[in-house]
């Protein structure tokens, strides 16, 4: 006799099967699912990168010519794949002597904690599209000569910790949105032709240990909360036009080690306690500003210091001549000031 076996009977069998057998089953399920995921996110990678390489050419005929379908992505020149996901999470393509435009499918790669991309020849935008690499922490393009404005929602990198974009020619005001960059701790934007107000964007990143915003039209003053950049240890905005005084807030700033100032329009004095206060200070470079009264006798306790200028300025009084203390010292301006500021000989 022939026995049948109905629904209902099938799903109390399947009830009596032991719990071990669902966790085994689920497993199954679910790992096989990932891999399809991470067989798509592989594809996805991979076909990024062919996009980004066929904005690109080479000057080296070696440049880039292991990115083809012979080889794993991940084996590639200049990639590198996190362990766990094998999905692309540097690119680095620093100093290959490339020519070309960084595609907008550079925003594919979704994995992307680190672009390097300097000392290149690209030309073109930065594309919008590296706004949507929410992982990115690295973002090195200096050197090269990408134009246009610094897209808004690059805003949207809120893991961002390194910025440079330094030595191109990009233009235009920094997006206000930037403030949203609350873990950037280098800002390298210098060599470019940006204008407007420098610390209206980056007043509030008490994060930032390095700005290099050399070469500019910035305008602004040095804001008075300068003091909350507590763990700064490079200030280096010369050749700009900003304006104003040096707040005695800077003081609070004990590991600067480097301060260049040079070819503003700041004046008035410098803070007294300069070399009480900043003890690290190995450069101090204020030329061609309008600094005046008397030079504070407390930068002879900043036996770091290698580098001081002050030429061009309208320091009065009478020279120092105590630079003895000054061991490390190699170059020492302090021409073309106010006719008054004589030297004194020690009597």
């Amino acid at each position: 006799m022939k026995m049948s076996i109905t629904k209902p009977t099938i799903v109390h069998l399947i009830y009596k099967l032991p719990p071990l057998f669902f966790l085994c089953f689920m497993h199954v399920t679910s790992t096989r699912a990932m891999g399809g995921a991470h067989q798509l996110g592989n594809e996805t990678d991979q076909a990024a990168l062919l996009a980004i390489k066929d904005r690109l050419v080479g000057r080296n005929a070696g440049v880039l010519s292991s990115w083809n379908h012979s080889l794993h992505h991940c084996s590639w020149d200049g990639i590198t794949c996190g362990a766990v996901h094998n999905r692309v999470t540097v690119l680095d393509l620093n100093s290959r002597g490339l020519v070309g435009t960084i595609s907008p499918f550079i925003g594919n790669l979704s994995f992307l904690v680190d672009i390097v991309l300097y000392n290149n020849s690209l030309v073109g935008p930065i594309p919008i599209e590296i706004g949507r690499l929410y992982r990115l922490q690295l973002l090195e393009l200096s050197n090269n000569t990408l134009n246009g404005e610094i897209p808004a929602n690059l805003s949207v990198c809120v893991n961002l910790q390194k910025l440079y974009i330094g030595g191109n020619k990009l233009e235009g005001k920094l997006p206000s949105k930037l403030r949203a960059l609350s873990k950037l701790r280098t800002l390298s934007i210098y060599s470019n032709n940006f204008t407007g107000p420098l610390f209206d964007v980056v007043a509030n990143h008490t994060s930032l240990e390095a700005i290099y915003a050399a070469y500019n039209g910035f305008t602004g003053n040095i804001p008075t909360n300068i003091g909350k950049f507590r763990n700064q240890k490079t200030f280096v905005i010369a050749e700009n036009e900003i304006s104003g005084t040096i707040p005695t807030s800077i003081l609070n700033c004990s590991l600067l080690k480097l301060i260049n100032l040079g070819d503003n329009q700041l004046h008035g004095e410098l803070p007294p306690d300069i070399g009480h206060k900043l003890p690290h200070l190995a450069v101090l470079d204020l030329y061609s500003n309008q600094f005046s009264d008397a030079f504070p006798n407390s930068i002879f306790n900043l036996t770091d210091l290698i580098n001081l200028d002050l030429n061009t300025n309208n320091f009065v009084g009478s020279i120092p001549y105590d630079f003895g203390n000054l061991h490390n010292l190699e170059f020492l301006g302090l021409s073309i000031n106010n006719r008054h500021w004589f030297y004194r000989h020690p009597s």
